[in-house]
């Protein structure tokens, strides 16, 4: 799977936790909405680092 694909499907993911909390649930659910939000960042930079990695990798061999 392509790397700026999965990056682009966590921002999507993001965005609609933040709408759903808004809009569904009245924004209740702050808490849960930015502790889902932060682990998908994290995994998103996980990502974006290891892709980096693997690129720097490859132009030096």
């Amino acid at each position: 799977m392509n790397h700026s694909l999965v990056l682009y499907i966590a921002t999507c993911l993001m965005q609609l936790i933040i709408l759903t909390n808004i809009t569904l649930l009245n924004g209740q659910w702050d808490g849960i909405a930015l502790w889902l939000c932060t682990g998908i960042f994290i995994f998103s930079s996980a990502i974006f680092a290891l892709s980096r990695l693997d690129k720097k990798i490859s132009n030096d061999s």
